[in-house]
């Protein structure tokens, strides 16, 4: 447990595992030159020698945070160690760790211009060893110095190699993840967007019918009961249906089950039912159509009913005694709807700042449509939407 902590802990603290590894070279090197006894062709160690030694290892902390000046470094005081033929000592060992540094920690081409330089250095020096005549070096030392060094290089580059893949690969995940929160932030976002309509036009349309039928029977109450009767079973009718409608829509939320019948959204077919709930409301509505009427998607069917709910529901709450016009245009690429009222339009209603009116504005943009809401020049109110339909057939 306590070996494990201490190799993460180093792991996550690089630089002060190198600082550690370079005071571990150094005792080392320092012990070995000071008590080593020397050949004959060999110098001993002195006060200079002492100098390069530490030389040699001092270095080494930075060689991840700057590789190429560390390594340059400890070559600078690794070469004259090796030229004034002091005891070799664990001297090597910075030396590889060097070469290693350049290829593990510095981008290619660079990495290979300065590995290969400091390896000829190093070939060079051990050359002059092996034909200089006051040296014992053999000459076996010179492509065993190449392979030791070369092999060093290769492990780092690999190193840095498989290093760069998986970092390249973890911030690919990384981008991956944050692209399928953000997915999943958005799909939230535009659900409960489009609960938040479906709520809306179901709920604005049938307490409107309701509270206006509820006005009417409290008004004849007391006078014609008979009538009161038909404004009280009106109010029970809506309110059966929207319950219906809010079921339908609080399903969809509820069950996993993709079999799940469901009661068949809205449809330009409902639009009788819709307008004897506002002629039962006090509405008078007038329907019209023109054109060859085209098989349209499902979605596209529901949004156009759904803004011409909301065009009546808007007349009902705030037009007055009024009269409304529904008329639906098939053109040759597009469905037109239009809604107009002789009511007395609200500033509410033109400025388009009520739900309803975003509501309905979003469904028409959702299919590329368009949406003009506002008051008629002589009074009144009227909804236009345009629902592009060449490519939905």
């Amino acid at each position: 447990m306590i070996v494990s902590r201490t190799v993460s802990w180093l792991k996550a603290n690089p630089t002060i595992a190198d600082a550690l590894l370079a005071t571990l070279l150094l005792a080392m090197s320092l012990s070995a030159v000071l008590t080593e006894t020397t050949s004959a062709s060999e110098r001993a160690i002195d006060w200079f020698g002492v100098v390069l030694v530490i030389g040699t290892c001092a270095p080494i902390p930075t060689r991840r945070l700057a590789p190429l000046p560390s390594a340059w470094a400890i070559a600078l005081f690794t070469i004259p160690y090796w030229m004034l033929d002091y005891p070799d000592g664990a001297v090597g060992t910075t030396m590889l760790i060097a070469v290693y540094s350049v290829g593990a920690h510095v981008a290619r081409p660079h990495s290979g211009r300065h590995g290969l330089i400091l390896i000829g250095l190093i070939l060079v020096v051990s050359t002059i060893g092996v034909f200089y005549p006051d040296e014992d070096l053999p000459w076996i030392a010179i492509p065993a110095f190449l392979i030791m060094y070369g092999t060093a290089w290769i492990v780092g580059d690999n190193f840095r190699t498989r290093r760069a893949y998986t970092e390249e690969l973890e911030r690919a995940a990384h981008q991956a993840e944050a692209q399928r929160a953000a997915e999943a932030r958005n799909a939230v976002a535009e659900e409960r967007t489009r609960i938040a309509r479906e709520l809306h036009d179901v709920v604005a349309h049938s307490m409107s019918v309701m509270v206006v039928q509820a006005g009417a029977a409290r008004r004849v109450l007391g006078t014609d009961p008979a009538q009161a009767g038909v404004a009280l079973e009106a109010i029970e009718t809506t309110g059966r249906e929207s319950l219906d409608e809010m079921r339908r829509i609080l399903g969809v939320l509820r069950s996993d089950d993709e079999q799940l019948e469901l009661a068949p959204a809205p449809t330009l077919d409902d639009f009788a039912k819709l307008i004897e709930h506002c002629e039962q409301a006090g509405l008078p509505v007038e329907f019209a159509v023109d054109g060859d009427p085209v098989s349209l998607p499902a979605s596209v069917e529901m949004s156009a009913y759904r803004i011409v709910q909301e065009s009546l529901t808007n007349t009902l709450k705030h037009a007055g005694p009024a009269k409304a016009t529904v008329r639906l245009l098939y053109d040759s690429d597009e469905l037109s709807i239009t809604v107009h009222d002789d009511g007395r339009g609200t500033a509410t209603q033109s400025t388009g700042g009520g739900q309803g009116l975003i509501g309905m504005r979003e469904r028409v943009e959702a299919f590329g449509g368009t949406l003009r809401a506002g008051p008629r020049a002589g009074g009144g109110f009227t909804v236009t939407a345009v629902f592009p339909t060449r490519e939905s057939r």
